[in-house]
């Protein structure tokens, strides 16, 4: 049988763990720690300022808007697009706020390296979408709103 063959590991000097090599294995420990809790606490945000944005951007447009304004159908099928991009951005937030579902070794670092970084992309990627299109969803309702002020020029609100 052939013999496994291992790198060699040569020490070159020893030295006790100084104030600052301590400082720097801490900070490196939270950094590793926390790193899955920044992207999980953005997500949580984020699901927060989407759903927000629903009344708020209603009450808007009440305040924007004439009493007597009667929208179309199409009319209000467009007025309605961007609640319905706030539930979609706070739907991709929680998606990325949930844990995955998987199974790995606590004994084997790998798999936890290996999972811990997954986990960190795919939150990053459900955030960053989610942040994306909350700007979008936030740029349509303003063209939105000057859209429905410019359809309802016409209309005269009653006076009391």
């Amino acid at each position: 049988m052939a013999e496994e063959q291992r790198p060699a590991v040569r020490v070159s000097s020893i030295q006790a763990v100084t104030p600052h090599n301590q400082a720097l294995y801490e900070a490196g420990k939270k950094l590793l720690v926390d790193s899955l809790e920044t992207g999980r606490d953005f997500c949580k945000f984020m699901i927060t300022t989407n759903m927000t944005g629903i009344p708020v951007y209603l009450g808007l447009l009440k305040f924007m808007l004439p009493d007597a304004y009667d929208p179309t159908w199409r009319q209000g099928a467009i007025l309605l697009l961007p609640p319905i991009g706030f539930m979609a951005g706070a739907s991709l937030s929680i998606a990325g706020y949930m844990p995955r579902l998987s199974t790995f070794s606590l004994d084997l670092p790998d798999e936890i390296e290996a999972e811990r970084h997954a986990t960190i992309h795919r939150r990053r990627q459900f955030a960053l979408g989610a942040a994306l299109l909350f700007a979008l969803v936030v740029l349509l309702s303003v063209v939105i709103a000057f859209w429905a002020l410019k359809a309802t020029a016409g209309v005269s609100t009653p006076q009391g």
